[in-house]
Formats: C-alpha cells, sequence, structure tokens
C-alpha cells in the first residue's frame, strides 16, 4: 500500500513507522504528514497516535471523541499538498492542503499547523485553519 502522505514509498517505509512507534517523526513536517496518515487510515490506533502527538499543554479533554468524530465525518482523505514546512530550534510550522470527500462533495482543509519539540519528539501544538 502506498502512503497516504503523498511521499514515494510504501506505508511501512513512510509514516508507518511512526504510526507504529517504531521511531519519532525527525521534523514536523514529517510528523504532519504523519498525522495526516492516521487521519487517511482511521483505525483506532490512529486515533491513539493522534493522541500521543498531541501536546498535552494543548488538548481539548474531549479530544478522542473529537478525533473520532472528525474520522467518522469523512469518507476519504483523498490528497495532501504540504505548501511550506519551517522548523527552527524547537519550534515549526506546517502549512497544507488537505482534500477529503463526504458522499459525493469533495472540500479541502487549509491550515498552518504549529509544532515543539519536547525530549527529542515533534508534538502537534495548534492549526490555524483558512
Amino acid at each position: 500500500m502506498s502512503c497516504p502522505c503523498g511521499r514515494p514509498g510504501d506505508l511501512d517505509e513512510c509514516c508507518g513507522r511512526y504510526l507504529s512507534g517504531e521511531r519519532p517523526a525527525p521534523d514536523p513536517e514529517s510528523l504532519m504528514r504523519s498525522r495526516y496518515t492516521a487521519f487517511a487510515l482511521g483505525t483506532e490506533a490512529c486515533v491513539d497516535y493522534l493522541l500521543a502527538t498531541h501536546h498535552p499543554d494543548h488538548r481539548e479533554p474531549d479530544l478522542r471523541e473529537g478525533l473520532r468524530a472528525s474520522l467518522g465525518g469523512v469518507d476519504a482523505w483523498e490528497r495532501l499538498e504540504v505548501l511550506s514546512a519551517e522548523a527552527e530550534g524547537d519550534r515549526g510550522t506546517v502549512e497544507f492542503v488537505a482534500t477529503y470527500r463526504v458522499g459525493q462533495e469533495r472540500g479541502q482543509l487549509r491550515e498552518r499547523s504549529e509544532f515543539v519539540r519536547e525530549d527529542g519528539r515533534w508534538l502537534y501544538t495548534r492549526g490555524r485553519v483558512g
């Protein structure tokens, strides 16, 4: 299976190694791509990964339920386009457009995601949609 994040290679060689916990994502872009892949796969293990890579200080109390609802509300995540990715020190940003489908309708999510590195691991803090 090719990796949903759009990088060349199959899932195991690409985002699968981060999703499995084999190793942490080395940079904000890789973390964002692996989080997109988790949304695209939509399994309960992927919900666990999304929680584990979301900074604890930025989690809503009902984040797990919100993630499940989000995964159930989209029929397919179809494409990811990274517009920019930057990392400076322990902070990073990634701007992207993700195309999804609900029924016969297609939509796009454009977000500027923010990340921090703590204890050698990159974590998602928040995203600004728009």
